[in-house]
């Protein structure tokens, strides 16, 4: 059901608003093979956490804002126009999403506790968070 939401989402996505929808699909499927493991459903594999974070991390920072030129808002875009009226914050996140998948991957790449994990996992979640409460309708 998640993935026929997200094809509706998609529905006349082109350009530079694909690319975006299409990059943040990425990160969501990355975000999915580790929250299981985070919530104890699976056991944490540091090997994958490792890829999957290297994954986030490259669509994150500058990869992720240069996907938003000024009025590319319309729809089917979820993002609100708050990100350029308040362009400075908008990219602190990305770029703390960058940093926080990059500790992520550094924790499982070092083979960090399952706590060290669950941990890295937990702030770069609240980064999307905050960055989906802030600027997606």
């Amino acid at each position: 059901m998640t993935a026929s939401i997200a094809a509706i989402a998609h529905e006349g996505a082109s350009g530079v608003i694909e690319k975006r929808m299409d990059g943040m699909k990425a990160i969501g499927q990355q975000v999915k093979i580790m929250v299981p493991m985070m919530k104890g459903a699976l056991p944490y594999d540091p090997a994958k956490v490792a890829e999957s974070a290297g994954i986030i991390e490259s669509h994150a920072g500058e990869n992720f804002t240069s996907l938003f030129p000024e009025g590319s808002n319309e729809k089917p875009s979820e993002a609100l126009g708050d990100i350029w009226t308040d362009w400075s914050k908008f990219t602190d996140l990305a770029a703390e999403l960058q940093t926080s998948a990059n500790a992520l991957k550094t924790v499982a790449a070092g083979n960090g506790s399952e706590d060290e994990f669950k941990g890295a996992l937990g702030t770069m979640l609240r980064t999307c968070k905050s960055c989906h409460t802030d600027f997606r309708e």
